[in-house]
């Protein structure tokens, strides 16, 4: 907590300056199309960079994909046969791959709207101790056998207002507020015979929180004539306990990062990024906890610190195209999680 306490200091001070900056500055309003709008290097990780101009729209597609390899706990690698010294299973990979649609309107030069959905689809792969057989709702389950789970469906919506507090020629502060309607399912089940016949997979494999959640922000970003840097506070906030009986933990997410205008056509990015996460509060009464890890509520939350590069390319006017590569360079997880490995970002966006 104490990073992010500092990252909050830091972004609210970068805030205070351009604010004074701009007091002093005759051109202080200026069209969005002459600011980011238009060309915007925002890495392809970061969503909430700007506004757009009155009757402006702009669409997205978004990909990511995130990867993990091995376990951890209290920021150390832990053996699968550790885990099973506490677990039936332990999980060797995880892989989440995420569809995003994106729609953005301008309803004047200081207020953008934005509407966003997801698909996801999660897969993970499970080992036992070699040599071990078992009963497991009712499936016979030995060591040798291959375990896997997957679920697929869309996620929880979102919908944002985002205000322009200061949008001038090199400064820019926007504050943003959201809200997550709980459109995702959170009681995805096994397939017959396998380790979750027909009961509730483990919460990460979920595809929302099942709550109404509240999404607030603030982001700085300064524009040069070649160089862009920005950094933004984003939370996600839970309001109550869904149906099942838990809620996530609350989300807290620290951005920074600086692009380069290479040509008129290409820009490059370097990130960093720290997300904290809140422990689940209650439990999924289906589950068994000590099945795996990942059924485990008390195996949820942290903070995680991943530094990413990437690259935009724009062309045929305002169309853009962008992708980001990161790897985690700290990991402080509560109890016993997946190592994070690698997460790669993908955007293709239109403006008009």
């Amino acid at each position: 907590m104490n990073i992010i306490k500092k990252c909050s200091s830091v972004l609210l001070l970068l805030a205070l300056i351009a604010t004074h900056t701009v007091s002093a500055q005759s051109d202080s309003t200026v069209s969005c199309v002459s600011c980011i709008c238009r060309k915007d290097a925002t890495p392809a990780g970061v969503m909430l960079s700007h506004v757009h101009s009155k009757g402006e729209w702009m669409f997205s597609y978004r990909y990511m994909n995130m990867n993990t390899r091995g376990m951890e706990q209290n920021g150390k690698s832990i053996s699968n046969e550790q885990i099973y010294n506490q677990y039936l299973y332990s999980s060797d990979r995880m892989s989440m791959n995420m569809h995003m649609l994106m729609a953005m309107y301008g309803v004047n030069d200081r207020l953008t709207l934005m509407a966003m959905l997801d698909y996801k689809q999660s897969s993970m792969n499970m080992t036992a101790p070699e040599g071990s057989t078992h009963i497991h709702n009712g499936v016979s389950m030995s060591g040798s056998m291959a375990h896997h789970m997957k679920t697929s469906g869309f996620g929880d919506m979102s919908l944002t207002a985002l205000y322009s507090i200061i949008n001038n020629t090199k400064h820019h502060v926007l504050l943003s507020g959201g809200v997550s309607i709980p459109t995702g399912s959170i009681e995805d089940k096994g397939e017959s015979g396998g380790m979750y016949a027909d009961k509730h997979y483990p919460y990460m494999m979920q595809q929302g929180s099942g709550t109404w959640d509240v999404k607030p922000g603030l982001t700085y970003t300064y524009k040069g004539d070649k160089v862009m840097a920005s950094t933004q506070i984003f939370s996600t906030i839970r309001t109550g306990y869904n149906h099942v009986g838990y809620k996530l933990g609350n989300e807290l997410t620290f951005n920074n990062w600086v692009a380069y205008e290479l040509t008129s056509w290409l820009s490059t990015s370097l990130r960093g990024e720290v997300i904290q996460i809140g422990s689940i509060k209650g439990n999924d009464p289906s589950l068994y906890a000590y099945t795996e890890p990942a059924a485990n509520a008390k195996n949820y939350g942290g903070t995680t610190a991943m530094l990413y590069a990437g690259i935009n390319v724009f062309f045929l006017g305002n169309n853009k195209i962008g992708i980001e590569g990161g790897l985690p360079v700290y990991q402080q997880s509560n109890g016993i999680q997946a190592s994070a490995y690698s997460n790669i970002n993908l955007v293709y966006s239109i403006v008009f």
